[in-house]
Protein backbone atom coordinates (compact mmCIF):
# COMPACT_ATOMS: atom_id res chain seq x y z
CA UNK A 1 0.00 0.00 0.00
CA UNK A 2 1.61 3.21 -0.72
CA UNK A 3 1.95 6.41 1.18
CA UNK A 4 -1.35 7.95 0.09
CA UNK A 5 -3.46 5.01 0.66
CA UNK A 6 -1.96 4.72 3.96
CA UNK A 7 -3.10 8.32 4.89
CA UNK A 8 -6.38 7.95 3.94
CA UNK A 9 -7.42 5.28 5.93
CA UNK A 10 -5.38 6.29 9.21
CA UNK A 11 -7.79 9.91 8.39
CA UNK A 12 -10.87 7.18 7.96
CA UNK A 13 -10.22 5.40 11.03
CA UNK A 14 -9.32 9.03 13.27
CA UNK A 15 -13.07 10.80 11.73
CA UNK A 16 -15.34 8.02 11.13
CA UNK A 17 -17.22 8.08 14.78
CA UNK A 18 -17.19 11.57 15.08
CA UNK A 19 -21.00 13.46 14.36
CA UNK A 20 -20.45 16.46 13.10
CA UNK A 21 -17.38 16.45 11.32
CA UNK A 22 -16.75 16.31 7.76
CA UNK A 23 -15.36 12.48 5.94
CA UNK A 24 -11.92 11.72 5.70
CA UNK A 25 -12.64 11.69 2.39
CA UNK A 26 -13.44 15.40 2.16
CA UNK A 27 -10.69 16.92 4.49
CA UNK A 28 -8.54 14.96 1.79
CA UNK A 29 -10.38 17.04 -1.28
CA UNK A 30 -9.67 20.11 0.77
CA UNK A 31 -6.04 19.99 1.82
CA UNK A 32 -5.62 18.81 -2.02
CA UNK A 33 -7.49 21.68 -3.14
CA UNK A 34 -5.62 24.45 -1.03
CA UNK A 35 -2.41 22.34 -2.15
CA UNK A 36 -3.16 22.96 -5.45
CA UNK A 37 -4.09 26.48 -4.58
CA UNK A 38 -0.77 27.33 -3.40
CA UNK A 39 0.98 25.55 -6.36
CA UNK A 40 -0.99 27.52 -8.82
CA UNK A 41 -0.34 30.69 -6.35
CA UNK A 42 3.45 30.10 -6.65
CA UNK A 43 4.24 28.42 -10.42
CA UNK A 44 2.43 32.21 -10.86
CA UNK A 45 4.98 34.05 -9.02
CA UNK A 46 7.77 31.98 -10.37
CA UNK A 47 6.46 32.71 -14.02
CA UNK A 48 6.25 36.39 -12.60
CA UNK A 49 9.92 36.36 -11.74
CA UNK A 50 10.89 34.72 -15.10
CA UNK A 51 9.58 37.36 -17.07
CA UNK A 52 11.39 40.11 -14.72
CA UNK A 53 14.61 38.28 -15.31
CA UNK A 54 14.06 37.73 -18.61
CA UNK A 55 12.86 41.70 -19.09
CA UNK A 56 16.09 42.80 -17.17
CA UNK A 57 18.22 40.57 -19.33
CA UNK A 58 16.42 41.80 -22.69
CA UNK A 59 17.72 45.13 -21.43
CA UNK A 60 20.93 44.62 -20.08
CA UNK A 61 21.59 42.44 -23.79
CA UNK A 62 21.25 45.90 -25.56
CA UNK A 63 24.00 47.05 -24.31
CA UNK A 64 26.12 44.19 -26.18
CA UNK A 65 24.84 45.40 -29.26
CA UNK A 66 27.56 47.66 -31.26
CA UNK A 67 27.21 51.08 -32.09
CA UNK A 68 23.34 51.22 -30.73
CA UNK A 69 22.38 54.49 -29.37
CA UNK A 70 20.68 55.89 -26.35
CA UNK A 71 16.92 56.06 -28.67
CA UNK A 72 17.17 52.59 -30.15
CA UNK A 73 17.91 51.44 -26.28
CA UNK A 74 14.81 53.44 -24.98
CA UNK A 75 12.60 52.15 -27.79
CA UNK A 76 13.41 48.69 -27.41
CA UNK A 77 12.73 48.80 -23.17
CA UNK A 78 8.92 49.84 -23.85
CA UNK A 79 8.76 47.24 -26.52
CA UNK A 80 10.06 44.71 -23.98
CA UNK A 81 7.93 46.08 -20.72
CA UNK A 82 4.50 44.80 -21.77
CA UNK A 83 5.54 41.25 -22.02
CA UNK A 84 6.28 41.28 -18.49
CA UNK A 85 3.07 42.38 -17.53
CA UNK A 86 -0.05 40.57 -16.05
CA UNK A 87 -2.36 42.09 -19.03
CA UNK A 88 0.43 41.66 -21.72
CA UNK A 89 -1.58 42.08 -24.70
CA UNK A 90 -3.18 45.36 -22.97
CA UNK A 91 -0.80 47.41 -21.24
CA UNK A 92 1.24 49.48 -22.54
CA UNK A 93 4.63 51.90 -21.89
CA UNK A 94 6.17 54.87 -22.21
CA UNK A 95 9.73 56.56 -21.62
CA UNK A 96 10.16 60.48 -21.33
CA UNK A 97 13.94 61.41 -21.53
CA UNK A 98 14.46 65.22 -21.53
CA UNK A 99 12.08 66.35 -25.06
CA UNK A 100 12.56 62.94 -26.43
CA UNK A 101 8.95 60.42 -25.67
CA UNK A 102 9.41 56.51 -26.67
CA UNK A 103 6.02 54.57 -26.63
CA UNK A 104 5.16 51.14 -27.26
CA UNK A 105 3.16 50.12 -30.65
CA UNK A 106 -0.72 51.21 -30.49
CA UNK A 107 0.10 53.41 -27.23
CA UNK A 108 -3.08 54.32 -25.22
CA UNK A 109 -2.36 56.64 -22.63
CA UNK A 110 -4.78 54.66 -20.00
CA UNK A 111 -6.10 56.38 -16.56
CA UNK A 112 -4.86 54.17 -14.96
CA UNK A 113 -0.81 54.26 -14.22
CA UNK A 114 2.26 53.95 -12.68
CA UNK A 115 5.56 55.90 -12.86
CA UNK A 116 8.84 55.92 -11.77
CA UNK A 117 11.93 58.89 -12.57
CA UNK A 118 14.76 58.15 -13.80
CA UNK A 119 17.73 59.33 -12.22
CA UNK A 120 21.15 59.42 -14.10
CA UNK A 121 24.40 60.63 -11.58
CA UNK A 122 21.85 62.00 -9.21
CA UNK A 123 20.09 64.27 -11.50
CA UNK A 124 16.18 63.28 -12.49
CA UNK A 125 16.74 62.65 -16.38
CA UNK A 126 13.64 61.56 -17.25
CA UNK A 127 10.25 58.71 -16.59
CA UNK A 128 9.52 55.73 -17.61
CA UNK A 129 5.35 54.73 -16.94
CA UNK A 130 3.22 51.75 -17.21
CA UNK A 131 -0.55 52.02 -18.14
CA UNK A 132 -3.42 49.80 -17.74
CA UNK A 133 -6.67 49.22 -19.57
CA UNK A 134 -8.60 48.54 -16.34
CA UNK A 135 -8.52 49.86 -12.71
CA UNK A 136 -6.58 47.73 -10.85
CA UNK A 137 -3.42 48.53 -8.73
CA UNK A 138 -0.72 47.75 -10.00
CA UNK A 139 1.10 44.89 -8.59
CA UNK A 140 4.02 45.44 -6.10
CA UNK A 141 6.28 42.97 -7.95
CA UNK A 142 5.25 44.97 -11.10
CA UNK A 143 5.86 48.08 -9.25
CA UNK A 144 9.74 46.74 -8.46
CA UNK A 145 10.25 45.68 -11.63
CA UNK A 146 10.04 48.76 -13.37
CA UNK A 147 11.75 50.86 -10.07
CA UNK A 148 14.56 48.22 -11.41
CA UNK A 149 14.33 49.12 -15.01
CA UNK A 150 13.93 52.86 -14.52
CA UNK A 151 17.47 52.55 -12.37
CA UNK A 152 19.27 49.75 -14.94
CA UNK A 153 18.11 52.32 -17.60
CA UNK A 154 19.76 54.90 -15.23
CA UNK A 155 23.13 53.09 -15.57
CA UNK A 156 23.09 52.76 -18.94
CA UNK A 157 22.29 56.28 -20.05
CA UNK A 158 25.19 57.73 -17.38
CA UNK A 159 27.14 55.16 -19.25
CA UNK A 160 26.24 55.81 -23.04
CA UNK A 161 26.59 59.50 -22.11
CA UNK A 162 30.17 58.76 -21.00
CA UNK A 163 31.05 56.65 -24.15
CA UNK A 164 29.60 59.53 -26.21
CA UNK A 165 31.44 62.28 -23.99
CA UNK A 166 34.57 60.24 -24.58
CA UNK A 167 34.21 59.48 -28.23
CA UNK A 168 33.73 63.38 -28.89
CA UNK A 169 36.87 63.91 -26.74
CA UNK A 170 38.95 61.94 -28.26
CA UNK A 171 37.61 62.76 -32.40
CA UNK A 172 38.34 66.60 -30.80
CA UNK A 173 41.95 65.32 -29.99
CA UNK A 174 42.49 63.08 -33.16
CA UNK A 175 41.55 66.27 -34.97
CA UNK A 176 44.09 68.25 -32.89
CA UNK A 177 46.72 65.59 -33.24
CA UNK A 178 45.75 65.26 -37.16
CA UNK A 179 46.10 68.88 -37.86
CA UNK A 180 49.35 69.76 -35.77
CA UNK A 181 52.00 71.56 -37.17
CA UNK A 182 54.21 69.13 -34.88
CA UNK A 183 55.58 65.70 -36.09
CA UNK A 184 54.15 63.43 -33.12
CA UNK A 185 54.76 59.85 -33.27
CA UNK A 186 54.67 57.25 -30.52
CA UNK A 187 57.48 54.14 -30.03
CA UNK A 188 56.93 50.93 -27.82
CA UNK A 189 58.22 47.12 -27.62
CA UNK A 190 61.09 48.86 -30.83
CA UNK A 191 58.41 49.92 -33.16
CA UNK A 192 56.55 52.93 -34.40
CA UNK A 193 52.90 52.64 -33.66
CA UNK A 194 51.32 55.71 -34.67
CA UNK A 195 53.05 59.19 -36.32
CA UNK A 196 50.61 61.62 -37.52
CA UNK A 197 50.92 63.50 -41.14
CA UNK A 198 53.04 66.42 -40.16
CA UNK A 199 55.51 63.60 -38.57
CA UNK A 200 54.96 61.33 -42.07
CA UNK A 201 56.37 64.38 -43.70
CA UNK A 202 59.41 64.85 -41.59
CA UNK A 203 59.51 61.16 -40.57
CA UNK A 204 62.74 59.46 -42.13
CA UNK A 205 65.94 59.21 -39.61
CA UNK A 206 64.42 60.56 -36.32
CA UNK A 207 61.88 58.10 -36.86
CA UNK A 208 64.74 55.58 -37.29
CA UNK A 209 66.65 57.80 -34.57
CA UNK A 210 63.58 56.60 -31.77
CA UNK A 211 63.09 53.37 -33.29
CA UNK A 212 66.37 51.78 -33.76
CA UNK A 213 68.78 54.62 -32.20
CA UNK A 214 70.18 55.15 -35.65
CA UNK A 215 71.91 58.68 -35.71
CA UNK A 216 73.05 58.19 -39.68
CA UNK A 217 71.35 61.32 -40.90
CA UNK A 218 71.92 63.37 -37.83
CA UNK A 219 74.52 66.14 -38.42
CA UNK A 220 77.46 65.51 -36.99
CA UNK A 221 78.12 68.62 -34.39
CA UNK A 222 75.17 66.91 -33.17
CA UNK A 223 75.30 63.86 -33.30
CA UNK A 224 77.05 63.40 -29.56
CA UNK A 225 74.31 65.34 -28.08
CA UNK A 226 71.44 63.29 -29.87
CA UNK A 227 73.25 60.40 -28.68
CA UNK A 228 72.81 61.27 -25.19
CA UNK A 229 69.47 61.88 -25.18
CA UNK A 230 68.17 59.19 -26.50
CA UNK A 231 69.81 56.88 -24.43
CA UNK A 232 68.71 58.77 -21.33
CA UNK A 233 65.31 59.09 -22.42
CA UNK A 234 65.25 55.06 -23.19
CA UNK A 235 67.18 53.77 -20.11
CA UNK A 236 64.77 55.42 -18.09
CA UNK A 237 67.66 58.26 -16.46
CA UNK A 238 65.25 61.29 -17.74
CA UNK A 239 61.28 61.07 -18.35
CA UNK A 240 61.22 63.83 -20.59
CA UNK A 241 63.81 65.19 -22.89
CA UNK A 242 63.76 68.45 -24.64
CA UNK A 243 66.64 69.05 -27.14
CA UNK A 244 67.15 70.91 -30.84
CA UNK A 245 69.49 70.06 -33.41
CA UNK A 246 69.97 69.24 -36.84
CA UNK A 247 69.26 66.39 -39.76
CA UNK A 248 69.91 65.40 -42.92
CA UNK A 249 66.61 65.05 -45.08
CA UNK A 250 66.14 63.72 -48.21
CA UNK A 251 64.04 64.49 -51.10
CA UNK A 252 61.51 62.22 -52.66
CA UNK A 253 63.28 60.94 -55.51
CA UNK A 254 66.56 61.07 -53.38
CA UNK A 255 68.38 63.39 -55.40
CA UNK A 256 68.63 66.08 -53.45
CA UNK A 257 69.48 66.48 -49.41
CA UNK A 258 68.57 69.75 -47.34
CA UNK A 259 69.65 70.09 -43.78
CA UNK A 260 66.64 70.36 -41.39
CA UNK A 261 66.19 71.99 -37.83
CA UNK A 262 63.83 70.54 -35.23
CA UNK A 263 62.94 70.98 -31.26
CA UNK A 264 62.36 67.83 -30.17
CA UNK A 265 60.42 66.35 -27.08
CA UNK A 266 60.20 62.76 -25.66
CA UNK A 267 58.39 61.61 -22.76
CA UNK A 268 57.88 58.29 -21.18
CA UNK A 269 54.56 57.70 -21.13
CA UNK A 270 52.21 54.84 -20.51
CA UNK A 271 50.22 53.91 -23.47
CA UNK A 272 47.93 50.80 -23.68
CA UNK A 273 49.11 49.82 -20.53
CA UNK A 274 52.49 49.72 -21.61
CA UNK A 275 55.49 51.85 -21.44
CA UNK A 276 56.23 53.94 -24.38
CA UNK A 277 58.04 56.96 -25.60
CA UNK A 278 55.81 59.89 -26.68
CA UNK A 279 58.18 62.61 -29.17
CA UNK A 280 56.76 65.79 -30.55
CA UNK A 281 59.24 67.44 -32.82
CA UNK A 282 58.83 71.01 -34.92
CA UNK A 283 60.24 72.05 -37.61
CA UNK A 284 61.77 75.17 -37.30
CA UNK A 285 64.39 75.29 -40.42
CA UNK A 286 63.00 78.98 -41.23
CA UNK A 287 62.89 80.57 -37.49
CA UNK A 288 66.39 79.32 -37.14
CA UNK A 289 67.86 80.86 -40.29
CA UNK A 290 65.61 84.00 -39.83
CA UNK A 291 67.90 84.10 -36.03
CA UNK A 292 70.90 83.50 -38.14
CA UNK A 293 70.29 86.89 -40.09
CA UNK A 294 69.25 88.79 -37.11
CA UNK A 295 72.52 87.79 -36.01
CA UNK A 296 74.37 89.06 -38.78
CA UNK A 297 72.02 92.21 -38.80
CA UNK A 298 73.02 92.94 -34.88
CA UNK A 299 76.56 92.25 -35.56
CA UNK A 300 76.42 94.91 -38.28
CA UNK A 301 75.05 97.25 -36.10
CA UNK A 302 76.68 96.94 -33.62
CA UNK A 303 80.25 97.33 -35.99
CA UNK A 304 78.67 100.21 -36.70
CA UNK A 305 78.72 101.81 -33.29
CA UNK A 306 82.42 101.06 -33.02
CA UNK A 307 83.47 102.35 -36.36
CA UNK A 308 85.13 105.21 -35.27
CA UNK A 309 87.30 103.12 -32.84
CA UNK A 310 87.85 100.50 -35.79
CA UNK A 311 89.10 104.00 -37.79
CA UNK A 312 90.94 105.21 -35.04
CA UNK A 313 93.07 101.58 -34.69
CA UNK A 314 93.41 101.55 -38.88
CA UNK A 315 94.52 105.24 -39.06
CA UNK A 316 97.56 105.37 -36.03
CA UNK A 317 99.19 102.34 -38.08
CA UNK A 318 98.43 104.03 -41.33
CA UNK A 319 99.77 107.31 -40.70
CA UNK A 320 103.12 106.17 -39.32
CA UNK A 321 103.23 103.89 -42.42
CA UNK A 322 103.11 107.19 -44.54
CA UNK A 323 105.73 108.75 -42.32
CA UNK A 324 108.21 105.72 -42.47
CA UNK A 325 107.43 106.14 -46.46
CA UNK A 326 108.70 109.79 -46.69
CA UNK A 327 111.39 108.56 -44.25
CA UNK A 328 112.62 105.79 -46.87
CA UNK A 329 112.38 108.12 -49.81
CA UNK A 330 114.59 110.73 -48.31
CA UNK A 331 117.34 108.12 -47.04
CA UNK A 332 117.12 106.97 -50.57
CA UNK A 333 117.14 110.54 -52.46
CA UNK A 334 120.32 111.21 -50.42
CA UNK A 335 121.98 107.86 -50.32
CA UNK A 336 121.85 107.01 -46.81
CA UNK A 337 122.39 103.64 -44.84
CA UNK A 338 121.00 100.98 -45.64
CA UNK A 339 120.80 99.82 -41.76
CA UNK A 340 118.22 102.66 -41.59
CA UNK A 341 116.24 101.76 -44.06
CA UNK A 342 116.02 97.90 -42.90
CA UNK A 343 114.80 99.36 -39.97
CA UNK A 344 112.02 101.79 -41.39
CA UNK A 345 110.74 98.67 -43.15
CA UNK A 346 110.24 96.79 -40.24
CA UNK A 347 108.37 99.56 -38.97
CA UNK A 348 106.64 99.73 -42.13
CA UNK A 349 105.80 95.67 -41.56
CA UNK A 350 104.94 96.17 -37.94
CA UNK A 351 102.38 99.11 -38.82
CA UNK A 352 101.06 96.76 -41.74
CA UNK A 353 100.32 93.73 -39.27
CA UNK A 354 98.77 95.89 -37.01
CA UNK A 355 96.23 97.01 -39.50
CA UNK A 356 95.87 93.14 -40.40
CA UNK A 357 95.25 92.31 -36.95
CA UNK A 358 92.52 94.79 -36.61
CA UNK A 359 91.11 93.74 -40.18
CA UNK A 360 90.78 90.21 -38.94
CA UNK A 361 88.89 90.83 -35.74
CA UNK A 362 86.77 92.61 -37.32
CA UNK A 363 85.99 90.13 -40.13
CA UNK A 364 85.88 87.40 -37.64
CA UNK A 365 83.49 89.62 -35.30
CA UNK A 366 81.22 90.23 -38.80
CA UNK A 367 81.70 86.20 -40.60
CA UNK A 368 78.23 84.62 -40.72
CA UNK A 369 79.76 81.60 -39.31
CA UNK A 370 77.69 78.80 -37.32
CA UNK A 371 78.69 78.86 -33.81
CA UNK A 372 81.79 76.45 -32.61
CA UNK A 373 82.91 75.25 -28.90
CA UNK A 374 86.35 75.62 -28.46
CA UNK A 375 88.54 76.13 -25.95
CA UNK A 376 88.20 79.87 -25.27
CA UNK A 377 90.41 82.62 -22.96
CA UNK A 378 87.20 84.93 -21.72
CA UNK A 379 89.52 87.72 -20.75
CA UNK A 380 91.17 87.86 -24.11
CA UNK A 381 87.95 87.95 -25.91
CA UNK A 382 87.01 90.86 -23.59
CA UNK A 383 90.25 92.84 -24.14
CA UNK A 384 89.59 92.89 -28.00
CA UNK A 385 86.19 94.17 -27.51
CA UNK A 386 87.10 97.02 -25.13
CA UNK A 387 89.97 97.70 -27.49
CA UNK A 388 87.23 98.03 -30.50
CA UNK A 389 85.14 100.12 -28.14
CA UNK A 390 87.35 101.97 -25.97
CA UNK A 391 88.02 105.18 -29.08
CA UNK A 392 84.50 105.57 -29.48
CA UNK A 393 83.75 105.42 -25.75
CA UNK A 394 85.77 108.48 -25.23
CA UNK A 395 84.42 110.71 -27.80
CA UNK A 396 81.30 110.29 -25.86
CA UNK A 397 83.16 110.74 -22.70
CA UNK A 398 82.81 107.70 -21.07
CA UNK A 399 84.93 106.63 -18.83
CA UNK A 400 85.69 102.88 -19.67
CA UNK A 401 87.25 101.05 -16.71
CA UNK A 402 88.33 97.24 -16.20
CA UNK A 403 88.91 94.61 -13.68
CA UNK A 404 89.84 91.16 -14.76
CA UNK A 405 90.58 88.58 -12.41
CA UNK A 406 93.93 86.91 -13.56
CA UNK A 407 92.57 83.55 -12.28
CA UNK A 408 89.93 82.95 -15.10
CA UNK A 409 90.91 79.44 -16.18
CA UNK A 410 90.02 78.46 -19.96
CA UNK A 411 86.81 77.36 -21.32
CA UNK A 412 84.30 75.74 -23.72
CA UNK A 413 83.01 78.20 -25.59
CA UNK A 414 82.60 80.14 -28.97
CA UNK A 415 84.17 83.52 -28.95
CA UNK A 416 82.76 84.96 -31.94
CA UNK A 417 79.55 84.62 -30.45
CA UNK A 418 79.99 86.22 -26.62
CA UNK A 419 82.50 88.83 -27.83
CA UNK A 420 78.96 89.71 -29.40
CA UNK A 421 77.33 89.72 -26.71
CA UNK A 422 79.77 91.82 -24.57
CA UNK A 423 80.11 94.58 -27.30
CA UNK A 424 76.30 94.23 -27.29
CA UNK A 425 76.22 94.96 -23.39
CA UNK A 426 78.71 97.66 -24.24
CA UNK A 427 77.00 99.51 -26.63
CA UNK A 428 73.93 99.15 -25.04
CA UNK A 429 75.09 100.89 -21.62
CA UNK A 430 76.89 103.96 -24.03
CA UNK A 431 73.35 104.22 -25.50
CA UNK A 432 71.42 104.39 -22.11
CA UNK A 433 74.06 107.39 -21.23
CA UNK A 434 73.87 109.55 -23.99
CA UNK A 435 71.82 111.87 -22.97
CA UNK A 436 74.17 112.67 -19.83
CA UNK A 437 76.32 115.70 -19.49
CA UNK A 438 78.87 113.83 -17.24
CA UNK A 439 79.47 111.13 -15.24
CA UNK A 440 79.64 108.62 -17.34
CA UNK A 441 81.22 105.18 -16.72
CA UNK A 442 80.92 101.86 -18.03
CA UNK A 443 83.18 99.00 -16.24
CA UNK A 444 83.50 95.59 -17.14
CA UNK A 445 84.63 92.68 -14.47
CA UNK A 446 85.53 89.09 -14.84
CA UNK A 447 85.97 86.89 -12.05
CA UNK A 448 85.39 83.07 -10.92
CA UNK A 449 82.06 82.11 -8.74
CA UNK A 450 80.92 78.61 -7.98
CA UNK A 451 82.40 76.94 -11.42
CA UNK A 452 81.13 80.02 -13.49
CA UNK A 453 82.97 82.53 -15.11
CA UNK A 454 81.59 85.80 -14.34
CA UNK A 455 81.61 88.86 -16.78
CA UNK A 456 79.54 91.99 -15.39
CA UNK A 457 78.84 95.33 -17.25
CA UNK A 458 78.10 98.26 -15.49
CA UNK A 459 76.71 101.47 -16.09
CA UNK A 460 76.40 104.82 -14.50
CA UNK A 461 73.13 105.32 -16.62
CA UNK A 462 69.39 105.92 -15.46
CA UNK A 463 69.21 102.13 -15.22
CA UNK A 464 66.19 100.05 -16.21
CA UNK A 465 62.35 100.74 -14.20
CA UNK A 466 61.28 97.77 -12.71
CA UNK A 467 58.05 97.05 -14.38
CA UNK A 468 60.27 96.76 -17.62
CA UNK A 469 63.19 93.93 -16.51
CA UNK A 470 60.89 91.33 -17.31
CA UNK A 471 60.25 92.57 -20.72
CA UNK A 472 63.80 93.72 -21.33
CA UNK A 473 65.16 90.37 -22.78
CA UNK A 474 62.12 89.82 -24.94
CA UNK A 475 62.43 89.40 -28.38
CA UNK A 476 61.65 93.02 -30.59
CA UNK A 477 61.31 94.48 -27.32
CA UNK A 478 62.96 98.09 -27.38
CA UNK A 479 62.97 101.49 -25.68
CA UNK A 480 65.70 102.68 -28.63
CA UNK A 481 64.08 104.69 -32.20
CA UNK A 482 65.46 103.14 -34.93
CA UNK A 483 66.44 99.69 -32.96
CA UNK A 484 65.28 96.20 -34.04
CA UNK A 485 65.45 95.06 -30.13
CA UNK A 486 66.92 91.78 -30.46
CA UNK A 487 70.58 92.69 -29.67
CA UNK A 488 69.38 91.42 -25.74
CA UNK A 489 67.16 88.10 -26.52
CA UNK A 490 69.96 87.11 -29.10
CA UNK A 491 72.68 87.63 -26.15
CA UNK A 492 70.74 86.00 -23.59
CA UNK A 493 69.82 83.05 -26.32
CA UNK A 494 73.32 82.84 -27.02
CA UNK A 495 74.92 82.73 -23.09
CA UNK A 496 71.77 80.55 -22.80
CA UNK A 497 73.55 78.08 -25.12
CA UNK A 498 76.25 78.30 -23.45
CA UNK A 499 74.84 76.73 -20.35
CA UNK A 500 74.77 79.88 -18.58
CA UNK A 501 72.48 82.53 -17.63
CA UNK A 502 72.32 86.32 -18.51
CA UNK A 503 70.49 88.69 -16.01
CA UNK A 504 69.90 92.44 -15.30
CA UNK A 505 70.98 93.76 -12.19
CA UNK A 506 71.53 97.12 -10.29
CA UNK A 507 75.04 98.64 -10.73
CA UNK A 508 76.76 100.38 -7.64
CA UNK A 509 76.04 103.45 -9.36
CA UNK A 510 72.57 102.96 -9.61
CA UNK A 511 72.83 102.25 -13.54
CA UNK A 512 72.02 99.00 -14.87
CA UNK A 513 74.43 96.16 -14.91
CA UNK A 514 73.89 92.95 -16.98
CA UNK A 515 75.89 89.86 -15.11
CA UNK A 516 77.04 86.86 -18.16
CA UNK A 517 77.58 83.70 -16.26
CA UNK A 518 79.27 81.30 -18.33
CA UNK A 519 80.48 77.25 -17.10
CA UNK A 520 83.58 76.02 -17.52
CA UNK A 521 82.44 73.05 -19.29
CA UNK A 522 79.93 73.65 -22.01
CA UNK A 523 75.87 73.20 -20.82
CA UNK A 524 72.18 73.31 -21.99
CA UNK A 525 70.77 72.87 -25.96
CA UNK A 526 72.30 74.65 -29.49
Amino acid sequence: MDNESRAKDHLSEETKNMPGHPTGKEMLERECCRLQSELTKKTNELEGCVKELNCLYAISRLLEAKDISIDEILQNTVDIIPDCMRHVARSCARIMLDDLVFETSGFSQYPCRYSHPIIVYGSRMGLIEIFYPDDRKCLDEEKHLLVAIAELLGRIIGQKQVEKYLLESEKRFRSLVENSPTGIFIVQNGRIIYENPEEKRLSGPLARLFNQGDVENIHPEDIDKVRKGYEDIVSGKVKNLDMDFRFFQWSDDESDIDVKWVICRASMIEYLGEKAILVNKLDVTRAKELEHLLRIEDKMASLGRVAAGIAHEIRNPLSGINIYATNLEKILATGGSLGKGEEILRQIKSASNKIESVIRRVMDFAKPSEPKIIVTDLNRIIEETLDLSAVALGKEGIALEKKLSKNIPLCQADPHLLGQVILNLITNAAEAMKNMNDGKRIEVTSFMAAGHIIIKVSDSGPGVPLHLRKKIFDPFYTTKSGSTGIGLSLSQRIVADHGGFLTLETSKWGGSEFKAEIPLQRGGGG
